[in-house]
């Protein structure tokens, strides 16, 4: 029974997450100069001050929920010495930079196209699970990633290239600044990503929740964009007088993103992440065709069904392996598992 709700409630959180990634590629291109002309609302936030907004939010949020923990009597640790949240420095620092420059290169890509070239992380996060986390992928997993790279490859060719073909909005084209900066954030991610799984589900962080871990996080990101910004200020400030419900929506959609895909992390790997992510593309065109007037092709209806094709194969592909919960190692051997 608690093992059935365990399922229902992660189920449910890769849902709102893939909900949640879906939405961001599409609100980050209406809060840039491209979605200016769209959305009539002026850039206000710089993407250095809009991740240091962001980063505030996460830790206003933990911080809320770990004091109503603590006033309902539920035990809610934080702090477990300073080498416990050193382990998070090194995954802040590449996310930080990650997102930031995310921020940059969803200003200059139609969402689709963002969402294509993004897809190349999955098998970037596969080889750095291997390298440094010593995972074993069944060859059928493999397959599935590949699969599931050209499934989302060919739902997010079709739809950047019918954009403006099936829009009366005229989108950007895809500069090529755009596109390197999403493939330097592929390798970015990946090695963020195991980074943070690895100190998440460390013995270390085993008594605390996602809030106080996520904490750590938040603090150390607002710490190095504090002390970035201060050392040195970018010719673009934010004009906080004028932030618009799309900036809003859009910080706090990054915000609990960010926190749904560290719980996410937590209870099965960074690869599950990548398969939210996959699943996202295919929202965004359809949120591309309700607020940009895109309509997707048939080619996108292909990349969907190798998409949720990969997915099965990936969940079937296991050889039963089980995924341990934080802070706990589960043996090879499945006669000495709890």
């Amino acid at each position: 029974m608690a093992m059935d709700k365990l399922r229902l409630d992660t189920a449910a959180i890769f849902g709102v997450s893939v909900i949640l990634m879906a939405l961001k590629p599409l609100l980050l291109f209406l809060t840039g100069d491209a979605g200016d002309k769209l959305s009539k609302a002026p850039v206000t936030l710089p993407p250095e001050y809009f991740q240091l907004v962001v980063e505030s939010i996460k830790a206003v949020v933990c911080t809320a929920a770990l004091s109503g923990q603590r006033l309902a009597g539920v035990p809610a640790p934080v702090w477990n010495g300073w080498l416990h949240t050193s382990s998070f420095a090194l995954p802040a620092a590449v996310y930080l930079v990650m997102n930031i420059l995310t921020v940059h290169a969803a200003r200059m890509l139609p969402p689709p196209t963002m969402q294509l070239v993004a897809s190349v992380k999955i098998l970037f996060t596969a080889v750095m699970s291997w390298l440094l986390m010593a995972r074993q992928l069944h060859r059928r997993q493999w397959l599935a990633m590949v699969c599931l790279t050209f499934g989302v490859a060919i739902g997010g060719r079709a739809a950047g290239a019918s954009a403006n073909a099936s829009s009366d909005r005229e989108l950007p084209e895809a500069p090529v600044l755009g596109i390197v900066i999403m493939l330097i954030n592929c390798a970015l991610s990946a090695f963020g990503g195991v980074c943070t799984e690895m100190a998440l589900k460390a013995r270390s962080s085993g008594n605390l929740s996602i809030f106080a871990t996520n904490l750590h996080m938040a603090a150390h990101s607002l710490l190095m964009n504090g002390a970035a910004l201060a050392l040195w200020l970018p010719a673009e400030l934010p004009q906080w007088d004028q932030l618009s419900r799309t900036d809003l929506l859009a910080l706090g959609n990054e915000a609990m993103n960010g926190i749904l895909i560290s719980l996410l992390m937590r209870r099965i790997d960074s690869i599950a992440k990548n398969y939210a992510f996959g699943a996202s593309i295919f929202m965004t065109a359809g949120l591309s065709a309700l607020f940009l007037d895109y309509r997707p092709p048939p080619q996108y209806y292909l990349g969907a069904g190798l998409t949720v094709m990969s997915m099965a194969m990936y969940a079937n592909g296991g050889g039963g392996q089980q995924v341990a919960p934080a802070g706990k190692v589960q043996p090879k051997d499945p006669k000495l598992r709890e």
